[in-house]
């Protein structure tokens, strides 16, 4: 899987219709609604905005689209199979639609939807997704340093709490490196996980 480097835009206009689509980086299912309520306020006398997600959630990869409007499966699929097509995660692309005048017809739309969205999403780039996961180490506190020195090693982010004989990690590593870690640290005696 892969995810975009940077938020693009492509705009283009067909049959005296202006197409403009947004691709953004998102990593909730809230942070999606967040941005397309902001391209809908933005974009408040466009005829429609349609859009799609794809974002990796619960262990799990969560994916929707809409046609706000447009006939069905004519706008919100085509945006996600652009999304699909190039492998990418954690992306919501928005395809903002202001009509010309001259119907298109469902291939037309079709077509449109999906060469705007796979055009705004090439222009952002796409790099290799690393799936995380979280874990929840406990540790004596004459044990921390030798913790640390391991978490130090497989570069892992954590926040850490304190109270009068322990200390829990939180940490948050690429799954990929998951086993190693939990491998090295169970060498350490009386570390614990929950």
């Amino acid at each position: 899987m892969k995810q975009i480097v940077k938020n693009g835009t492509y705009q283009t206009k067909i049959q005296n219709s202006k197409f403009i689509a947004y691709c953004v980086k998102v990593d909730s299912v809230e942070a999606v609604r967040k941005r397309i309520a902001e391209i809908e306020e933005e974009h408040r006398k466009a005829n429609h905005v349609c859009w799609a997600y794809r974002i990796f959630q619960n262990e799990d990869v969560v994916a929707h689209s809409s046609d706000a409007g447009e006939p069905h499966c004519s706008a919100g699929p085509p945006i996600l199979s652009a999304i699909e097509g190039r492998d990418l995660i954690e992306v919501v692309c928005i395809v903002v639609r202001y009509f010309g005048g001259i119907k298109l017809g469902i291939g037309g739309l079709i077509r449109a939807y999906g060469s705007t969205a796979g055009k705004a999403l090439d222009e952002s780039g796409a790099e290799e997704y690393e799936i995380m996961t979280t874990l929840v180490i406990g540790s004596p506190l004459d044990k921390y340093s030798d913790v640390m020195r391991i978490l130090r090693k497989y570069s892992a982010e954590f926040q850490q709490g304190f109270d009068d004989r322990s200390i829990t990690f939180n940490v948050r590593i690429p799954l990929k490196k998951q086993i190693d870690l939990i491998a090295n640290l169970k060498s350490i005696p009386e570390v614990y996980f929950t």
